[in-house]
């Protein structure tokens, strides 16, 4: 992600997504934020064959995360 542009402008949007879901506890959101984009990150890099590649499919990782892709593939399990 360090060699896209615009993701860090994306994190912030997602984190922000999530706060707002979730009023009650922002630390939650923040982590569970985190780790949503963590993984769209390395479903994309697994197909990416550079920084162009990864951009669309970062966005379409991001797009197909189901509810339960935080505990099938959390690093944080």
């Amino acid at each position: 992600m360090p060699r896209v542009t615009a993701t860090g402008c994306a994190l912030s949007a997602v984190v922000g997504a999530f706060a707002a879901v979730s009023k009650d506890d922002p630390y939650a959101a923040s982590v569970a934020a985190l780790s949503c984009f963590g993984i769209a990150g390395q479903r994309a890099a697994a197909q990416s064959e550079g920084p162009g590649s990864f951009a669309w499919r970062f966005l379409d990782a991001l797009a197909a995360l189901e509810p339960d892709s935080l505990t099938r593939e959390s690093p944080l399990r």
